[in-house]
């Protein structure tokens, strides 16, 4: 097949087509972003002083006063300390409950993360798309004479420009809220490994206490 020809394929791909994925991406980015956001605000708790009051009421033998300051603070962390307290009542199975919720809570803490670091990827490669489809209806342009070659012309490099700089602005700012997300991410895990490692020590509550 002529090379022409092969050029002139992208003359009848309108230009929404490139602009749909990357519109698709900003959509998702901003939903996730503002759901982490969201979320994180929501979760945010000085964890070190829950689970200092958490302990010295069970010290206590005050189960349902730490039971309720759990309930207080929302989040997969608290999470855990209420169902460390509740539902163990040997060391063993406080540790092997402490792994299956600690894993539940990095899940939920780390959630649409990966989707973020995606897009951030992805949008600046369907702006190169759009680009490079954009130059060749501005090459298959110079093939042509009168004034449809010269629309053509115009309209092959106005897309590769549009989406070039759509893909950019969608990628810019995903990338900049990942690395901001995940530096909460650390943070909440650190705080989660704190909280796994000091309920290790705390004092065994009876089902008699917890009622």
């Amino acid at each position: 097949m002529h090379s022409g020809t092969l050029i002139g394929v992208f003359d009848a791909v309108p230009t929404w087509v490139m602009l749909l994925p990357i519109l698709l991406c900003s959509v998702i980015a901003v939903a996730a972003i503002v759901e982490r956001i969201i979320f994180y605000r929501r979760i945010n708790a000085d964890y070190a002083l829950l689970v200092s009051s958490v302990h010295k009421e069970c010290s206590a033998s005050n189960i349902q006063q730490a039971l309720l300051l759990c309930k207080r603070v929302p989040g997969p962390i608290s999470e855990l300390i209420h169902n460390a307290i509740t539902f163990a009542s040997t060391r063993k199975e406080r540790e092997g409950l402490i792994a299956e919720q600690v894993y539940a809570a990095q899940k939920a803490i780390e959630k649409h993360i990966g989707i973020i670091a995606t897009i951030a990827t992805i949008a600046p490669m369907f702006g190169l798309l759009g680009t490079v489809t954009g130059m060749m209806k501005s090459f298959s342009a110079l093939s042509k004479v009168g004034s449809v070659a010269q629309d053509l012309l115009a309209y092959g490099i106005a897309e590769a420009l549009i989406t070039t700089a759509l893909g950019l602005l969608v990628a810019i700012p995903s990338w900049i809220f990942y690395n901001y997300l995940v530096s909460r991410v650390e943070r909440f895990n650190k705080d989660l490994e704190y909280v796994a490692n000091t309920l290790l020590d705390f004092p065994l509550c009876s089902m008699e206490q917890k009622q």
